[in-house]
């Protein structure tokens, strides 16, 4: 009998016991599941504050940031001025204007080799994005343009800035406007305005310059489709009244000649200096221009 109500002891330990240890895995289950979803939510709120905090509403910001925008920075740029890139100038009495198109290549693989970077002029109130900036113009930019220095800056996947004579547009030996769209797009050269009709803007009247300037501008965004913002003085000749409205309607001027562009020197935007590339300009003098490159903060 004694041994009887032991057994039936025991069983009812063992049954406790049992019954114990399921209410613990069934409380940790429902302990950790509870926990887990914690953790999950949170993670997901995280995440909706990352995606928000970077949004491309704020992708200025973000792009600054990237480039670390200085407070201040000092840069030297050599910005080369080239005119007709052409083997044979004919009968033409200036013959330094005319570029050898073996020369222009001969300079686009060294930039290319060496580690320069080109830049577009309206890029020059970012020079922080860069380390060695250069700057290609070229002004007149007849059909020469397309035919010899285009084709040498796709093959070395350079940028340049040129400048455009609108009223010539169309015209003999001149740039259609289809070409022009054309290396628009290329999205390797910017065309920026060099008046309507090449003449000297410092012997216009008021409303001779503001329509040199306006119309012209306006002829080259309607044929482009993007925004025109330098302007480029014909034989770099220009005075007060030239100044005084194209910063109504630009954000760069350049001169013919000067030099080598120094920031700290060269504070007004609408008198960028320049380097005449002409054609008895050697490589080693060309390479002693490049080097004078840099930004520095």
């Amino acid at each position: 009998m004694e041994s009887k109500v032991k057994k039936n002891s025991n069983l009812k330990y063992y049954i406790l016991y049992f019954v114990i240890v399921i209410l613990i895995i069934v409380a940790g289950y429902f302990i950790l599941n509870s926990v887990l979803k914690e953790d999950v939510s949170a993670g997901v709120e995280s995440s909706n504050l990352e995606v928000n905090t970077v949004s491309f509403e704020d992708i200025e910001s973000v792009k600054a940031e990237k480039f670390e925008v200085p407070d201040h920075i000092s840069a030297t740029v050599p910005i080369f001025m080239y005119h007709f890139i052409l083997e044979d100038y004919g009968d033409y009495p200036d013959t330094e204007n005319f570029l050898k198109p073996e020369t222009l290549e001969e300079q686009l693989k060294y930039i290319s080799e060496n580690g320069y970077d080109t830049i577009y002029i309206d890029e020059l109130d970012e020079l922080y994005k860069y380390d060695k900036p250069v700057a290609l113009t070229f002004d007149d930019c007849f059909v020469y343009f397309y035919n010899n220095a285009f084709p040498l800056l796709k093959k070395y996947n350079q940028k340049a800035t040129i400048f455009i004579i609108t009223d010539y547009i169309n015209g003999e030996n001149y740039l259609t406007e289809d070409q022009l769209k054309e290396i628009a797009d290329s999205g390797l050269v910017k065309i920026e305005s060099h008046t309507k009709t090449h003449e000297y803007l410092d012997e216009m009247t008021y409303e001779e310059q503001l329509e040199q300037a306006v119309e012209s501008k306006e002829r080259l965004e309607s044929i482009t489709g993007q925004e025109v913002s330098v302007y480029c003085y014909p034989s770099g000749r220009y005075n007060q009244t030239t100044l005084d409205i194209i910063k109504d309607y630009y954000d760069f001027g350049l001169e013919m000649l000067g030099g080598v562009y120094d920031s700290d020197v060269d504070t007004d935007f609408y008198k960028i200096p320049r380097i005449y590339a002409n054609r008895s300009m050697s490589l080693s003098t060309f390479i002693s221009y490049l080097e004078q490159s840099r930004v520095y903060y």
